[in-house]
């Protein structure tokens, strides 16, 4: 009788071409925010020292009185709570820890995109974990006003939607 040594071997399960199709979009994504992130750390005070000179140019032109139509696009900035929220962002230390919490966040994100590529049920945690850091750095930094919000709803948007796409995929991960 003749054993043929293939009959033991089974194909490994395949991943859904859905799941690839989310980690590469992840992949694509954190990618990315690591890029963005190390560029953001690096130009900080660039950055920084940009806003200022243009938020002085701006009081300038308020104060000067030069148009009225100035003065009236203006008036939404120069209000005060608007005008503290976004020196607060563009402070050189804040685009830092900023910088810092997107780096975390998107290394999280790449790496449980791996794990899930390779069908491991843990990655999809990092992911989570990844994306609530997103999530929750702008409103350590800043608070909760207009800025924080505005700076965590893209991540909030996007995140989620993976989150809940990644979750269908659960079922065939180990």
């Amino acid at each position: 009788m003749e054993s043929n040594l293939y009959d033991f071997e089974t194909e490994p399960e395949k991943r859904p071409s859905f799941l690839t199709w989310l980690c590469i979009l992840t992949f694509i994504g954190s990618g990315w925010g690591i890029i963005s992130a190390i560029l953001s750390y690096t130009t900080a005070h660039k950055v920084s020292m940009v806003f200022s000179e243009n938020l002085n140019i701006r009081d300038s032109i308020v104060r000067n009185d030069t148009a009225k139509v100035t003065i009236r696009r203006n008036r939404l900035f120069s209000s005060g709570k608007i005008k503290g929220s976004f020196s607060k962002m563009f402070q050189e230390d804040n685009i830092r820890k900023s910088a810092l919490g997107k780096l975390i966040a998107a290394i999280l994100t790449l790496t449980g995109a791996l794990l899930m590529w390779q069908s491991k049920r843990t990655g999809f945690y990092l992911y989570i974990a990844g994306t609530i850091i997103a999530i929750a750095v702008p409103f350590y930094l800043f608070g909760n006003d207009l800025v924080a919000v505005g700076a965590s709803s893209f991540a909030n948007f996007f995140g989620l939607i993976f989150i809940s796409l990644y979750a269908l995929n659960l079922k065939s991960m180990k």
